[in-house]
């Protein structure tokens, strides 16, 4: 393996082995996408040079490190995502291994994120220009939960909603720590058993929720209920309407919303404002809540505003305004000239370039 000096170019580089203090203690385990704080660590311990990874299956800090601060973020805000990245799959890797940490841990490893999202909702930007399905398990989690949060805002809800809905998005995922990694990894269709499998990641998050120290039923039956559909499509249960408890409803917005703008192994990601036009169409057709789904769309529309893009015709724009009746085609600048995309439906925004 690689060694590196340890020096500010370590961030967002991985540990490639367990590395102990000339004592014999664990400073910190492999795989750790190393911090800011990490390197001041290790400076303090006087650690000169560490052995570090080319490349990970399921994560590269580096890269998205490097794509966070390309698009514009700042540096805390990066390093805070990455931060909680690497405390999210400390705390899988242990749920993998048979120990279910504490809601306290887990709640630890995501709040103070959701905290900094919304006080700097440019972060929230980046994190739907980066590309590539590195750690895409962490960075789910990660984000359907501060996308939860942002939605119980929404709807109004008191402080105490607010963070158990935050949680609850976060974790909504926990029960895919039980299905085979060549499951969660195939680049390909999944078979019907293989896809029978993925499906009882809810049943497994729902079985994990319940045994976590600290845990609340909504957790629990969040995670089990975020695929049910209101016109009773969805499984595990094919619960309809009033069945699905209106936190889940939440959670199935979010996961939705998050899984379309997010590249992964078996496809490319696409823009908010097709994944817009996916949730109001799902609305439409009664799968989804229809006002959690407008509130949502029209608040999510007007963050890129001022925000580059590409056309589906490849030609790069900027998004000037957000339309009330038709959110997901908004007025853009092409060539110094405004285009309505209300106006011209054979074009449609393909991916945020920042």
């Amino acid at each position: 393996m690689p060694m590196a000096f340890v020096n500010p170019a370590l961030v967002g580089k991985v540990l490639a082995e367990d590395l102990y203090s000339d004592a014999g203690v664990l400073l910190l385990p492999r795989r750790t996408v190393l911090t800011a704080a990490h390197v001041n660590a290790l400076r303090n311990q006087r650690i000169t040079r560490v052995s570090i990874a080319g490349d990970l299956s399921e994560g590269n800090g580096e890269k998205i490190s490097a794509q966070l601060l390309d698009k514009g973020g700042d540096r805390e805000s990066a390093f805070c995502y990455l931060d909680a990245m690497e405390q999210t799959r400390r705390l899988f890797e242990r749920v993998d291994l048979g120990q279910v940490p504490s809601l306290h841990e887990f709640c630890q490893a995501f709040h103070a994120l959701a905290e900094r999202t919304e006080e700097r909702l440019g972060l929230f930007r980046s994190l739907y220009v980066l590309e590539g399905a590195d750690s895409y398990t962490y960075r789910h989690s990660l984000n359907v939960g501060i996308l939860c949060t942002l939605i119980a805002r929404l709807l109004k809800w008191d402080e105490e909603r607010v963070w158990l809905m935050g949680a609850a998005g976060f974790l909504h995922d926990i029960g895919k720590t039980r299905v085979p990694r060549e499951i969660l990894l195939k680049p390909g269709r999944l078979t019907d058993e293989e896809f029978a499998e993925m499906k009882r990641h809810t049943v497994y998050g729902y079985e994990i929720l319940q045994q976590m120290e600290g845990g609340h039923e909504t957790l629990a039956i969040c995670a089990l209920l975020h695929h049910e559909r209101l016109d009773g499509s969805g499984y595990p249960e094919g619960r309809k309407d009033g069945q699905i408890p209106l936190e889940c409803q939440v959670v199935a917005v979010a996961d939705m919303f998050d899984a379309i703008c997010s590249d992964r192994v078996y496809k490319q990601r696409t823009s908010p404002f097709e994944a817009a036009r996916v949730l109001w169409k799902a609305a439409c057709d009664g799968l989804l809540n229809i006002e959690i789904v407008s509130l949502f769309v029209h608040y999510i529309a007007q963050l890129y505003v001022g925000a580059k893009a590409r056309l589906n015709s490849g030609e790069e724009v900027e998004v000037i305004l957000i339309h009330r009746d038709e959110p997901m085609r908004p007025l853009i600048r092409r060539h110094g000239q405004f285009v309505d995309l209300r106006c011209h439906r054979q074009l449609s925004i393909e991916k945020m370039l920042g």
